[in-house]
């Protein structure tokens, strides 16, 4: 497709190049430094609101062609600000408020896009640019090298800065998006993204994450199913065999895995033996928070009530049975670490409603597209649905920076028009 003349609708060529600069280095700084990739996409937003054709036009194909999602992604932003009404108003409600300028994003990259044919190219290079950095940084920190504090990552469970709770979410999605770009690459380059796709699937399966696992698979598989061998159902179950007896064999090899998969069927199978002295701690989050919900069944505890419902609920009698002591009661009381259980106790079931119209919207939205004319943009909708679905069974996969804002990222160059293939 032709370069789209920006004039014509009154955007000039330098605004276009400044905006695309602040959103690429904003994504090359994004595993690094949160306070300064947040400083170039506050520059990018400042911007597009100068020059508000941008938006403007993202906005149009949003509402055009993706209605469904876009009311999906508004119910949610107007929970956020509505929830707060009959919540308290304190610092975390803000904070929740603000971090709902992310859906912006999507229209403002849409709309980039539109205007710059290249965006899509170079945010892909930039963005695998510095993951691939960051796969450097988590392999000095598991080898003692160098020290990285994040939260939830360490040297024996190296996952850099990123942390394990979204290292495999992003990964997962990033190495799909690498064996489809190949495809079309020379040979050099198709050897260098599978290496890098290795290279992650090993990083990922070090890390700790549990949810990690589960979403790389799945957009490995999406793509194994739906790309490299659409048709060739034998072959497909064959190679996806094989893919999974590998990463069992590894799993039960390396022993950080092996001893975190074995205390999760251990925390479970106690559950189910009815003792919970020993359950996996999950469980007993979520059974606080069931708890919390079945106090405001209908409207919820707001959108930053939560912390306060969880600590009045583990001061009652209720949940004497899970027998936590004062250390463990400490992790209860930011959020119930599901996704859908966060919407139900913020919001009732009006809440747990509006995330299950999105997510459906948005995985349906990337399966029903025509994955031979338009691949990248069909895996990365699809990829990024299917990873707030699973991820957000065990942590709150939009309510955390790092899984929210590259969902939406990825979100975003996934409904825009591929102008230039990748």
């Amino acid at each position: 497709m032709a370069q789209i003349d920006p004039t014509s609708n009154g955007v000039s060529p330098f605004t276009i190049k400044v905006a695309s600069f602040f959103l690429l280095v904003g994504l090359l700084l994004f595993p690094f430094a949160i306070a300064v990739s947040n400083f170039f996409f506050a520059l990018l937003l400042v911007t597009v609101f100068i020059h508000p054709s941008i938006f403007q036009q993202g906005w149009l194909v949003c509402w055009r062609d993706y209605r469904y999602i876009t009311i999906g992604i508004l119910l949610i932003i107007g929970l956020n600000f509505i929830g707060s009404l009959w919540g308290p108003m304190d610092n975390l409600a803000f904070r929740k408020i603000g971090k709902q300028i992310l859906w912006l994003f999507i229209p403002i990259i849409i709309g980039l896009a539109y205007y710059n044919a290249s965006l899509r190219k170079h945010a892909f290079i930039v963005i695998s640019l510095s993951l691939f950095i960051h796969l450097i940084l988590t392999t000095l920190q598991y080898n003692a090298l160098i020290t990285i504090q994040a939260l939830g990552s360490s040297r024996l469970d190296a996952s850099g800065f990123i942390g394990h709770l979204s290292l495999g979410f992003i990964y997962g999605i990033w190495a799909g998006a690498l064996i489809i770009a190949a495809q079309k690459m020379p040979k050099l380059w198709k050897f260098i993204c599978y290496t890098l796709v290795i290279y992650t699937l090993v990083t990922v399966f070090m890390a700790h994450g549990r949810s990690g696992y589960i979403t790389t698979i799945a957009c490995l598989s999406l793509v194994l199913f739906k790309v490299t061998f659409p048709k060739q159902w034998k072959l497909k179950l064959m190679v996806f065999s094989i893919f999974i007896i590998l990463i069992s064999i590894f799993a039960f090899n390396y022993a950080p895995v092996k001893n975190k998969i074995n205390k999760t069927i251990d925390g479970v199978s106690t559950v189910i033996n009815g003792s919970w002295k020993t359950a996996d701690m999950r469980l007993k989050i979520w059974i606080v928070a069931w708890e919390v919900w079945k106090n405001d069944p209908y409207f919820g505890v707001g959108t930053a009530g939560y912390p306060d419902a969880a600590k009045k609920v583990l001061q009652t009698t209720k949940v004497d049975y899970l027998q936590l002591n004062d250390a463990e009661k400490n992790i209860f009381y930011g959020h119930p670490h599901h996704e859908f259980l966060f919407a139900l106790t913020r919001w009732g079931p009006l809440g747990l409603f509006a995330l299950l119209f999105l997510c459906y919207h948005w995985v349906r939205t990337g399966w029903t597209t025509d994955w031979d004319q338009n691949t990248i943009n069909a895996y990365l909708i699809t990829a990024s649905g299917v990873s707030v679905i699973l991820h957000g069974l065990t942590e709150p996969s939009l309510n955390t920076h790092y899984s929210t804002l590259f969902a939406i990222v990825v979100l975003g160059f996934g409904l825009s028009k591929s102008q230039e293939k990748i």
